[in-house]
């Protein structure tokens, strides 16, 4: 029974992962260039072939229905839609489902709950779209570099602000922040402006070392969504401590790395700063957060790591 217990929990996390993933060089995956709409990806599922699109496609709410973490009735219900709403489809599959997102909820509905958007309704759906943004509709653009992290990112956007006189990248970070604020907060506000061109680095992880799977599944999922619009995502592992009052540990720090590493989808690119900051050295405030020197150090190699420096 044990034996069945692992192996259904271990079923359950691979779902989780594998349907975001955009495996270009696998197997079984066919790639179709559009011409006006961009790209579809072709993925060869368990159980069913998933068509992915590049950039998503709009729809309406044909009657309220359950968002499934996977194309079945018995799997998890992760939330719902109603009827009249506004919904991006990331995708259909060959079994009745549509792969959408809606609130910062990516799953599936049965094809009978939606429908796509005529022209004028697409016109009408970006308009308030961008009324609510209160400012032009800028969905295929993007910032140019968007940080992701917790106080250390906070504590770097003030060195490199003190150094320059201004940050130049986008960052988006919380002293304290963890899983719960990148999920509820970081994420839904760094999508805001991840586009086409856009580099993303996410540090995080240091608050939390025990949360490795909640951080795999939610930067996997957003990660791929961002990839397919033609974003680069960068996990920066967490980086080095010394003795501190908060009672994290080196070893723990390099247990979350890489176990977190070993969970991330191929596509993320891994900056191994951690070892760069032991092999150069750094100096800390407190044991967690680093001196402008150090910070400038770590800045340099995140720029480096993304081809821009």
């Amino acid at each position: 029974m044990d034996k069945i217990r692992r192996e259904k929990k271990n079923g359950r996390l691979l779902w989780l992962t594998a349907i975001f993933m955009i495996l270009l060089t696998a197997s079984g995956i066919r790639v179709r260039a559009q011409e006006e709409t961009g790209q579809t990806v072709f993925l060869q599922m368990p159980g069913f072939v998933l068509e992915q699109w590049s950039p998503t496609r709009q729809m309406t709410v044909t009657r309220n229905a359950p968002v499934y973490e996977r194309p079945d009735p018995q799997s998890a219900v992760l939330g719902s839609v109603a009827q009249g709403q506004y919904l991006d489809a990331w995708g259909q599959t060959d079994t009745g489902w549509y792969f959408v997102a809606y609130n910062g909820v990516v799953g599936y509905i049965r094809y009978e709950a939606a429908c796509f958007l005529t022209a004028p309704q697409q016109e009408s759906f970006a308009f308030l779209e961008t009324e609510a943004a209160g400012a032009p509709n800028q969905s295929t653009a993007g910032a140019g570099v968007v940080l992701i992290g917790d106080s250390r990112m906070v504590t770097l956007q003030a060195a490199v602000e003190r150094r320059f006189g201004f940050c130049p990248v986008t960052v988006v970070a919380q002293n304290g922040g963890r899983h719960e604020w990148l999920h509820d907060t970081g994420i839904p506000q760094a999508d805001k402006v991840i586009g086409k061109g856009t580099r993303v680095l996410i540090n995080m992880g240091v608050n939390d070392l025990s949360y490795v799977e909640q951080y795999a599944q939610d930067v996997n999922a957003w990660a791929a969504a961002w990839i397919a619009r033609g974003a680069t995502v960068y996990y920066a592992s967490v980086n080095p401590v010394w003795s501190n009052v908060y009672e994290i540990t080196q070893e723990r720090v390099d247990l979350f790395n890489a176990a977190l590493r070993a969970k991330l989808i191929p596509q993320i690119v891994w900056l191994d700063s951690s070892s760069y900051l032991k092999q150069h050295g750094f100096v800390s405030m407190d044991g967690l957060h680093y001196q402008d020197e150090t910070n400038l150090l770590l800045y340099q190699y995140y720029m480096a790591g993304m081809g821009l420096a």
